[in-house]
């Protein structure tokens, strides 16, 4: 964790620099899904970083890139499992995706050879101190709960609430003026 916070704070070191705010973003984001995604034993496509637009009326994705300009989640999507999260400021376990309702959307887009159903999760909100700043998603996705892999715990919600906790600040230095 330590070498990929300074690994950010050298990229933010350089935001004035950066022609493409976006890209900076979206380049601290794809250093975080690459160091989350081993420490939970996932694949990249199966984390997720989204941040609330300025306006505060949207959840956007930062990764998995192929989904930034696809869609956003407006925060009234009560049916959103990310939605919630960021409204109640609390972190949650599903080992059972399927059997919730939530936006699928996403699951439907191949990020690889062939899309496969979330089916387990967690979801942990971003905080910039109490205010939120977004959310990250960890998943296993696969054909059956038995193939997605091994269930998540309590203790992978605390590891990965405290992942992005620490996280936070660089997303919200990242983040641009316009996004």
């Amino acid at each position: 964790m330590k070498e990929l916070l300074t690994i950010l704070d050298a990229m933010l070191g350089a935001k004035g620099a950066v022609s493409d705010p976006m890209e900076l973003l979206l380049d601290v984001g794809d250093r975080i899904v690459k160091s989350v995604s081993s420490e939970f034993s996932a694949r990249s496509d199966e984390v997720a970083i989204l941040l609330l637009t300025r306006d505060g009326d949207h959840l956007r994705f930062v990764a998995p890139r192929k989904f930034v300009q696809l869609a956003t989640i407006p925060v009234s999507k009560r049916d959103a499992i990310a939605v919630t999260v960021l409204r109640r400021k609390v972190g949650d376990v599903n080992n059972s995706v399927p059997t919730v309702r939530h936006v699928s959307f996403f699951e439907t887009i191949k990020i690889k050879d062939r899309a496969a159903p979330i089916q387990k999760m967690i979801t942990v909100p971003i905080l910039d101190g109490s205010a939120p700043l977004g959310v990250a998603q960890i998943s296993r996705k696969g054909d059956s709960p038995g193939s997605a892999g091994p269930d998540f715990s309590p203790a992978d919600l605390t590891r990965a609430q405290e992942l992005f906790t620490a996280l936070a600040p660089r997303l919200r230095d990242a983040r641009p003026e316009s996004f």
